[in-house]
Protein backbone atom coordinates (compact mmCIF):
# COMPACT_ATOMS: atom_id res chain seq x y z
CA UNK A 1 0.00 0.00 0.00
CA UNK A 2 1.40 3.57 -0.84
CA UNK A 3 2.18 6.10 2.10
CA UNK A 4 -0.38 8.64 2.63
CA UNK A 5 2.08 11.31 0.90
CA UNK A 6 2.40 9.04 -1.83
CA UNK A 7 -1.38 8.82 -3.17
CA UNK A 8 -2.03 10.50 -5.89
CA UNK A 9 -5.71 12.54 -5.35
CA UNK A 10 -4.99 16.09 -7.63
CA UNK A 11 -6.53 16.40 -11.10
CA UNK A 12 -6.00 19.12 -13.25
CA UNK A 13 -6.57 19.31 -16.71
CA UNK A 14 -4.12 21.28 -19.22
CA UNK A 15 -5.08 22.23 -22.86
CA UNK A 16 -2.55 22.29 -25.87
CA UNK A 17 -2.30 21.25 -29.13
CA UNK A 18 -2.54 18.50 -30.85
CA UNK A 19 1.20 18.87 -32.03
CA UNK A 20 2.16 19.80 -28.10
CA UNK A 21 0.17 16.91 -27.30
CA UNK A 22 1.70 14.65 -30.19
CA UNK A 23 5.35 15.32 -29.04
CA UNK A 24 4.62 14.80 -25.32
CA UNK A 25 2.79 11.84 -26.07
CA UNK A 26 6.46 10.29 -28.07
CA UNK A 27 8.39 11.41 -25.69
CA UNK A 28 6.26 9.72 -22.80
CA UNK A 29 6.37 6.78 -24.84
CA UNK A 30 10.07 6.91 -25.53
CA UNK A 31 10.31 7.21 -21.62
CA UNK A 32 7.67 3.93 -20.95
CA UNK A 33 5.62 6.24 -19.53
CA UNK A 34 1.42 7.48 -19.97
CA UNK A 35 1.29 11.31 -20.74
CA UNK A 36 -0.01 12.04 -17.05
CA UNK A 37 3.15 10.40 -15.12
CA UNK A 38 5.43 12.15 -17.89
CA UNK A 39 4.15 15.60 -17.38
CA UNK A 40 4.59 14.95 -13.54
CA UNK A 41 7.94 14.16 -13.55
CA UNK A 42 9.32 16.86 -16.37
CA UNK A 43 7.37 19.53 -14.02
CA UNK A 44 8.84 17.99 -10.71
CA UNK A 45 12.04 17.46 -12.31
CA UNK A 46 12.44 20.38 -14.61
CA UNK A 47 15.67 22.14 -12.55
CA UNK A 48 16.76 19.00 -11.60
CA UNK A 49 19.68 17.37 -14.77
CA UNK A 50 19.66 14.19 -12.06
CA UNK A 51 15.82 12.89 -13.29
CA UNK A 52 15.52 9.47 -11.76
CA UNK A 53 15.77 7.93 -15.11
CA UNK A 54 19.51 10.22 -15.73
CA UNK A 55 20.80 8.35 -12.26
CA UNK A 56 20.45 5.40 -13.74
CA UNK A 57 21.73 5.64 -16.92
CA UNK A 58 24.66 7.52 -15.32
CA UNK A 59 25.14 4.98 -12.25
CA UNK A 60 24.98 2.08 -15.45
CA UNK A 61 27.85 4.08 -17.23
CA UNK A 62 29.97 3.93 -13.36
CA UNK A 63 29.54 0.69 -12.89
CA UNK A 64 31.16 -0.02 -16.74
CA UNK A 65 33.55 2.53 -15.45
CA UNK A 66 34.64 0.58 -12.58
CA UNK A 67 35.12 -2.69 -14.16
CA UNK A 68 37.30 -1.12 -16.35
CA UNK A 69 39.41 0.92 -13.84
CA UNK A 70 39.24 -2.54 -11.96
CA UNK A 71 41.50 -4.23 -14.66
CA UNK A 72 43.66 -1.19 -14.94
CA UNK A 73 44.17 0.84 -11.68
CA UNK A 74 42.66 -1.35 -9.12
CA UNK A 75 43.86 0.53 -6.31
CA UNK A 76 42.13 3.45 -7.14
CA UNK A 77 38.45 1.35 -7.27
CA UNK A 78 37.36 2.18 -3.96
CA UNK A 79 37.81 5.92 -4.28
CA UNK A 80 36.13 6.12 -7.49
CA UNK A 81 33.07 4.31 -5.66
CA UNK A 82 32.63 6.44 -3.27
CA UNK A 83 32.95 9.50 -5.62
CA UNK A 84 30.27 8.23 -7.57
CA UNK A 85 28.32 7.31 -4.47
CA UNK A 86 28.39 11.30 -3.57
CA UNK A 87 26.87 11.95 -7.05
CA UNK A 88 23.55 10.64 -5.34
CA UNK A 89 23.73 12.57 -2.05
Amino acid sequence: MKAENDKKNKRTSVTMTNEDYDIIEQKAKERGLAVSPFMVECSVHSHESFTPENKARIQNLVNKVCMIAEEIAPDRINEIRKEAEGLWC
